[in-house]
């Protein structure tokens, strides 16, 4: 009881509100520094695309159990047009409800192959070919690329995917607005195609970029070899109502084409690119069409939090300064570790269990740094009421 008082009285101290000002002070002026030093580059290059949230995904299992039986993926290898639109054509010819081509053609090649690709695209109603949006002038302006085989009926989605340029891939746009004309990912437009329910479900939750909720690796799709395809090593029912997704497949390791960082990664620092393009598209579709969507906390919400850990931790952490200084780095640090630990586990589980994205990276920062801030601040108050009469529950002494 005596200790819970002690504990209660340092929550409303001035100096306790000022230190825990400060830590939030720090964190923004160390945001503003650049730390570009050899010393420091490999660590920030190691941990500076790195999310405690990633371990839902690597470490404790947040995968199905069971193949996605309404997604087929032909791994087009790398096959010249004339095969890609043999391959094409088979798919076409066993009537799936959707096909999505992740393929780009930059411009004309042999004639002869050139026309049987121009036919099989223009010919299947049914298809979703890959576009590319690119943002110039800041982001003021938007161009969309379709490549060499483009037509004005022929049906596009962009494949742009949030972080693609070196970060992981845990975001995707659904829809872009851009001079209200609206521009569909390429999952977006293969829903459009064969599941207009979970589109209209997609487009009404008026999201710019929604978290993708990974479910399934390489093991948990069909995936047909298009060489196999092509000489008909393939049962004739696989493709029959199926969203069938054709582009670049190989899960080596060593093979980094077309390939992805995503939180899929059994390594969550200095990783290789570990997911190709196709199946992260896949996975978006299998979200979508589970309504597994992942619901983050409000940016508001997550602050108030983080300021309560704060002010909690900074209010522990000065009553042992004062008044139990013996104890102090020993209670701090504890605190700290199994803190920064309940915290972490707390967003996994959230996202495992419930599919709640929160990010805790700030509160677990503000935990590590409040010591050190206190230091410095015990400092700084000493010198204010010394010079300045400032009135502080620190003395010298400490």
């Amino acid at each position: 009881m005596k200790l819970h008082k002690s504990y209660r009285k340092y929550l409303y101290e001035r100096d306790t509100v000022f230190a825990t000002i400060a830590v939030f002070l720090v964190i923004g002026l160390l945001a503003l520094i650049p730390l570009n030093t050899h010393i420091l580059n490999p660590v920030t290059e190691a941990f500076a695309d790195f999310d405690f949230n990633d371990v839902a995904y690597a470490k404790v299992g947040k995968n199905a159990d069971t193949l996605d039986s309404r997604i087929v993926i032909v791994n087009i290898g790398l096959a010249d047009r004339a095969a890609i639109a043999g391959m094409l054509e088979k798919v076409a010819a066993q009537k799936p409800k959707v096909m999505g081509l992740d393929a780009y053609f930059e411009g004309p090649r042999d004639p002869a192959s050139d026309s049987l690709l121009r036919n099989a695209l223009h010919s299947i109603p049914e298809l979703v070919m890959a576009s590319r949006l690119n943002w110039e002038h800041h982001g003021k302006h938007l161009t969309v690329n379709r490549y060499y085989f483009d037509k004005p009926t022929a049906t596009f989605g962009f494949v742009n995917l949030v972080g693609e340029e070196g970060g992981t891939i845990r975001h995707f746009t659904p829809i872009e607005d851009y001079h209200h004309k609206e521009y569909l990912s390429f999952a977006a437009a293969l829903l459009e195609k064969s599941y207009p329910e979970a589109f209209k479900k997609l487009k009404a939750r008026h999201k710019d970029v929604e978290v993708i909720n990974y479910t399934r690796n390489y093991d948990k799709y069909v995936i047909v070899d298009g060489n196999d395809l092509l000489s008909d090593g393939v049962d004739d029912h696989v493709f029959t109502n199926k969203i069938v997704l054709l582009g670049y497949v190989n899960p080596s390791p060593t093979d980094i084409e077309d390939k992805f960082h995503t939180p899929m990664n059994a390594k969550l620092v200095n990783k290789s690119p570990d997911m190709n393009g196709i199946v992260i598209h896949a996975n978006i579709l299998s979200m979508a069409l589970d309504r597994k969507y992942v619901h983050s906390t409000p940016k508001w919400l997550g602050w108030i939090i983080t300021i309560l850990i704060a002010w909690l931790h900074v209010s522990l952490f000065i009553r042992y300064y004062i008044d139990a200084h013996l104890w102090f780095h020993l209670v701090a640090k504890t605190a700290q570790i199994v803190s920064a630990i309940f915290f972490v586990t707390l967003s996994v589980i959230c996202l495992r269990k419930f599919s709640l994205n929160i990010d805790m990276k700030m509160a677990v920062t503000v935990i590590i740094l409040a010591i050190d801030v206190i230091y410095f601040y015990e400092a700084l108050a000493v010198w204010l009421r010394e010079k300045h009469g400032f009135k502080t529950i620190f003395h010298h002494k400490h």
